[in-house]
């Protein structure tokens, strides 16, 4: 399931880089995708501060 929350994350993102947080819960592990904030999309990322602050939550 994570594997594929990531790569379905990636497919919609392309061809600009995805980016996300996989982190560990009292649940598992899950993933958290992020919105892709660079100047560049296709060639950097850069995650949104608000996907940092809900990531840290």
């Amino acid at each position: 399931m994570l594997y594929s929350n990531i790569l379905a994350h990636a497919r919609r993102c392309a061809p600009a880089e995805s980016c996300g947080f996989v982190v560990r819960t009292p649940e598992g592990e899950r993933y958290i995708p992020c919105v892709n904030i660079s100047a560049e999309p296709e060639a950097y990322f850069r995650i949104a501060p608000e996907d940092w602050l809900r990531a840290e939550m």
